[in-house]
């Protein structure tokens, strides 16, 4: 009886199986069964792949505290591209379910586990950065799933996408429309929904609003992450708008809710930042005990920055430059706080007006300082304009003391000369000791593992373990920064004195001189190389005084011109004029004080003491030099302005063609540089104009003239910028003559290239010698697999010339897609090794244009072109 009715059962339970499979039936049946199967088969799967992968990247994420905290953690676009292939299977699990689960009858879905799956697939889009995807995703959850229950939280994310594409009217009318819903799903995120409000209004500016937000958000959000971190942001914000008591009592407060180390330690070092007065005891003895933890060790040079900023809002200068050098001193792997504390310094130095040391901190800062760092441009630039600063003044000094040298007897001079000879013996003593020492180390350092067996090539020599080195190398960089590679490097005076530097030019002098003199001894040992440049003659002394006079002049300049520093530009002029009667530049610094002192004048607040006025500087250019050109410009004071209104004019006119170039107009741009050329003899811009017109001539394909313009700028302007690129597109040129065919040139008659907007192709040239094509093909499909499984892409090849082949990638629907698909291929760094590390040709290009660019054959022409049309526009 029981097998009977169990024989009767399975069919039973197949059939009913089988009849619930059916999306075209909205029976109970059916509508349980495709929302189990869309909950625990896809929907579930995705879900939990989504959560650890965007776990896995906000665990991953390093925040940069010298910034607002963003509220969310998103991901950076790198971060964003690792998870970019665990997404897609998000989006293809999700994307399967609705295929195969959704039931919509009378226009409205019966399963209500869809609006779940899409919401998976924008959030997919959303951590992608594939905001676009995103946004019109949730728009349609929004739209399609009304009063379902991921409607509402759809169209939050929709404002958080809104965010992200600087879209923040459309972000405010979304958020306004959830806030007037009478009520809201059960589990809707309200904490979420007061911190997506405050990160829109950060992004605003509207800083004020924000506290207020996210003061809601901290006050009842159930999450202890979120609220440690919104509390840390909180506290941020009040600092930012000078509310320094309740920033302190938020950062206090986050200590004692077991935030993680990093920001449990800068709540700490953030207390001390964000006092601004009353009794720092307190905060100090709680810095000093931080400095006695070992775990803080990484973490020494943030706690002295600290201390230092203190010290500043103390007005205790001295005690904050200490500290600011004992943080760099103890700086270990944090790059940024070196930077910070770098710059620290320089800004306090050049503030003070003592340019060489303002010089050396602010060369240091640009060697670790990032690039896309605010001040990075700013930094750079002062360490530059300080270092030609410094050089002129070390010529100053260095001059003076060759002319002092002179003045001594010859007794005391071979005095002199000795004791410099012992001190550098001296020297050489304790750098051959520690050179000793080092060797002792390395040769008691075992070269075979300890253990057998033991694995990691630990019995190889330091220098050829590629891990030790890059370690090193790792190291070496988080100390000192990209520096490079050059003797002396970590001194902070190269010069020395300078005899030294007289006696050790002569040591990379003449071999058969040096061992004619002193057989076997270094050259520093030779008491006669000290003597070389002393001015011990008038030929000489005259020489001498040339060099200081030049440099107290090009310094006098940069304090006017560079650092607007009118007091150190005064001195520096007048120190001139005091000791030159009459040298190169004596009646330039008369011109250069009569200007300074009449911009004074004009200014209103200047109040001629002892003579010292325009008027005076103007008379004695007028008795002195009647008919320089300083004389007609004191005459005329106006025109300078006409000069400077001049110049002015032509840079304009420069711009407004070369926007005319950018555009690909370049036969009229020809033109008018033709007639500037011709026409206008002393526009200050004719060597731009030359470079101009032979890139002009070089958008038009013709390689043969081409090359002549560029000649002609490299011999009619040398030694200016524009001719040291010249000197580098022709290299550039001979170098791609001779590349090999893959890189061929283009034909006198090119084709004329179009921005296209339609569908477009991702092409890489490679030649035989890169390996099989199959391997190529094979990888560049996994590639696609991986990170694109959702789209149709082809790869396919064809020969481009013999011994080179064009892969070409298809198709995608638009320009930024394929730019989307250009920058991941590119910057892949691991499914690709060996095709697009190579400096292979790589180009996205238009359907259209890929015709005329295959036929002929014209890689270095569409170059160019992809380089402004695609590359410059991103």
């Amino acid at each position: 009886m029981r097998r009977s009715s169990t024989r009767y059962l399975l069919p039973a339970l197949a059939i009913l199986l089988v009849v619930g499979c059916s999306t075209n039936k909205d029976a109970f049946l059916n509508r349980t069964f495709h929302k189990l199967v869309t909950r625990d088969n896809g929907w579930f799967n995705a879900n939990e792949k989504l959560k650890e992968t965007v776990a896995a990247m906000q665990k991953a994420h390093v925040d940069d505290y010298d910034l607002v905290l963003p509220i969310f953690v998103n991901g950076t676009e790198e971060e964003a591209r690792a998870m970019v292939p665990e997404l897609e299977i998000c989006i293809e699990k999700c994307a399967t379910v609705i295929d195969r689960n959704s039931m919509e009858f009378g226009g409205k879905e019966k399963n209500t586990w869809i609006d779940d799956a899409w919401f998976v697939i924008g959030k997919s889009h959303f951590y992608k950065r594939a905001y676009l995807d995103a946004s019109r995703t949730f728009d349609y959850i929004g739209r399609r799933y009304k009063g379902q229950d991921k409607q509402m939280e759809a169209k939050l994310w929709l404002a958080r996408t809104a965010i992200e594409l600087e879209q923040y009217a459309k972000a405010q009318s979304t958020l306004d429309e959830i806030k007037g819903q009478k009520e809201l799903p059960k589990r809707f995120p309200h904490d979420e929904l007061s911190a997506v409000q405050a990160d829109l209004d950060i992004h605003r500016g509207k800083v004020d609003n924000a506290i207020v937000a996210l003061e809601h958000a901290v006050q009842i959000t159930r999450t202890k992450r979120n609220r440690i971190r919104w509390s840390f942001i909180l506290a941020q914000l009040y600092q930012m708008k000078g509310q320094e008591e309740k920033a302190i009592a938020m950062y206090n407060k986050i200590t004692r809710m077991g935030p993680p180390y990093e920001m449990g330690f800068h709540a700490q070092i953030f207390q001390a930042l964000a006092f601004d007065h009353g009794n720092s005891k307190t905060i100090r003895q709680k810095l000093s005990k931080m400095l006695r933890d070992e775990k803080n060790k990484d973490h020494y040079d943030m706690i002295h920055y600290a201390v230092a900023e203190l010290d500043l809002k103390e007005s205790q200068r001295d005690n904050a430059i200490a500290q600011l050098r004992m943080s760099a001193l103890t700086s270990t792997v944090d790059t940024r706080q070196k930077a910070k504390s770098f710059m620290k310094l320089a800004d306090l130095y050049f503030d003070d007006k003592k340019y060489p040391s303002a010089q050396q901190y602010y060369d240091s800062t640009s060697t670790v300082l990032a690039e896309d760092h605010p001040r990075f441009e700013e930094v750079t630039t002062r360490a530059e304009v300080l270092g030609d600063l410094v050089i002129q003044l070390n010529v100053i000094a260095r001059e003076d003391s060759l002319q002092d040298f002179a003045q001594l007897d010859p007794e005391e001079r071979q005095e002199r000369i000795k004791e410099m000879i012992r001190e550098r013996e001296r020297q050489e003593v304790v750098e051959q000791q520690a050179a000793d020492d080092a060797r002792e180390v390395v040769a008691s350092t075992p070269l075979t593992p300890n253990k057998p067996g033991a694995g990691g090539g630990g019995g190889a020599w330091y220098f050829y373990n590629p891990s030790h080195v890059a370690r090193g190398m790792a190291d070496f960089k988080k100390k000192w920064g990209n520096r490079p590679n050059a003797d002396d490097w970590r001194r902070a005076d190269k010069s020395g004195t300078a005899l030294v530097d007289i006696a050790e030019e002569e040591e990379t002098g003449d071999l058969a001189t040096t061992n004619a003199l002193a057989e076997g001894e270094p050259e520093w040992k030779n008491p006669e190389n000290y003597l070389k440049d002393v001015p011990v003659n008038e030929a000489m002394l005259d020489s001498s005084n040339s060099k200081i006079c030049e440099a107290l002049y090009l310094s006098g300049m940069i304090y006017k011109e560079k650092l607007k520093d009118v007091d150190n530009a005064i001195e520096s002029f007048q120190v001139l004029n005091d000791r030159f009667e009459d040298c190169r530049f004596t009646p330039e610094s008369y011109y250069q004080l009569y200007r300074i002192y009449l911009a004074k004048e004009k200014a209103g607040n200047f109040m001629d003491f002892g003579g010292a006025s325009s008027k005076h500087y103007a008379d004695i250019i007028l008795e002195r030099w009647p008919g320089s050109e300083f004389a007609r410009l004191v005459r005329n004071p106006d025109q300078l302005q006409a000069d400077e209104a001049a110049r002015i004019a032509e840079v304009e006119a420069y711009d407004g063609l070369y926007q005319q170039f950018k555009q690909g107009a370049y036969r009229g741009v020809i033109a008018t540089c033709d007639g500037v050329i011709a026409n206008e003899p002393r526009n200050h811009l004719l060597a731009k104009y030359s470079l101009l017109k032979a890139m002009a001539i070089g958008g038009l394909h013709l390689m043969g003239p081409f090359r002549d313009a560029l000649g002609e700028v490299r011999d009619k302007y040398p030694g200016t910028d524009e001719a040291k690129a010249a000197i580098a597109l022709l290299a550039n040129l001979d170098k791609m003559a001779a590349a090999p065919e893959a890189e061929t040139s283009p034909t006198s008659d090119g084709p004329s290239y179009q921005t296209g907007k339609g569908d477009h192709y991702v092409i890489i040239i490679i030649p035989d010698s890169a390996g099989p094509m199959s391997r190529v093909t094979a990888a560049i499909s996994d590639f696609n697999k991986r990170f694109f499984r959702n789209q149709s892409i082809e790869v396919k090849t064809s020969i481009w010339t013999p011994g080179t082949q064009v892969v070409l990638i298809r198709l995608f629907q638009t320009r930024e897609l394929a730019m989307t698909y250009y920058d991941l291929f590119k910057n892949n760094k691991g499914d690709l090794a060996g095709i697009n590390d190579q400096g292979f040709p790589l180009f996205a290009i238009s359907s259209d244009n890929y015709q005329s660019f295959y036929v002929a054959k014209d890689s270095v022409g569409y170059r160019e072109f992809f380089s402004r049309t695609y590359l410059d526009l991103k």
